[in-house]
């Protein structure tokens, strides 16, 4: 995005401000470059508080079948509008958990963001929720290139970028550490299964049974 900024101005400060349709496409590219540096930003910030040990959650009861759907309208919007096909299956009556309902979409928003980015078209991403004895699973799932076996926990580790460079080239590989991370603090699991040609599916886990002021949060 830096890269992007400095050529803009470069070309602002050598005549393309005569030009106002140019000047106006260079503004919205410079204004689109620092919007796009915003969640890098976010996640060195993320990082440095892991390292120091100091993950904040702002814990309170998040229903979640009234949660997930309307986080989820987004990006049904950007996975149509790139020619991919799209299914959520988000059952009512999912039970309230104490949690994190920003750092949570955090977690849901790279996973889906890495699901479209990586599905070619007419592909397919799809998220669902569920419930075992024990866990809430919320599963995101895509057609993509899939994640080597020798890979699937690299992936995990801040900075790593696929030896194949078929999925996570871009960005600065902090989105699936500090997804996973959220989630561990969230006393969950990030799980990853995927084959090779046919797609990945990340699955967050949650315990089901969690302490909320004043009761006992469990699935009936």
């Amino acid at each position: 995005p830096l890269g992007a900024i400095r050529s803009a101005i470069y070309v602002l400060r050598h005549g393309a401000d005569d030009d106002p349709q140019l000047r106006d496409e260079l503004l919205g590219g410079i204004e689109e470059s620092i919007e796009n540096m915003q969640p890098l930003l976010d996640d060195l910030s993320l990082l440095h508080g892991q390292v120091q040990g100091t993950i904040q959650l702002n814990r309170r009861p998040v229903a979640i079948s009234d949660w997930l759907p309307p986080l989820l309208l987004p990006w049904r919007a950007v996975t149509q509008e790139k020619g991919l096909q799209w299914q959520a299956n988000i059952p009512p009556g999912l039970p309230t958990l104490n949690v994190d309902p920003d750092r949570l979409a955090q977690v849901v928003g790279n996973l889906l963001s890495n699901a479209v980015k990586y599905t070619p078209e007419e592909g397919a991403v799809s998220v669902s929720a569920s419930v075992t004895i024990n866990e809430l699973l919320i599963q995101i799932t895509d057609t993509g290139p899939g994640i080597q076996p020798e890979e699937e926990e690299r992936v995990f580790e801040p900075f790593y970028r696929s030896q194949e460079q078929r999925r996570f080239p871009m960005g600065l590989g902090l989105g699936l550490t500090i997804a996973r991370d959220l989630v561990e603090a969230h006393d969950g699991r990030l799980l990853l299964e995927s084959t090779p040609g046919s797609g990945s599916s990340f699955t967050i886990a949650l315990p089901l049974i969690t302490e909320i002021p004043g009761r006992i949060s469990e699935a009936a």
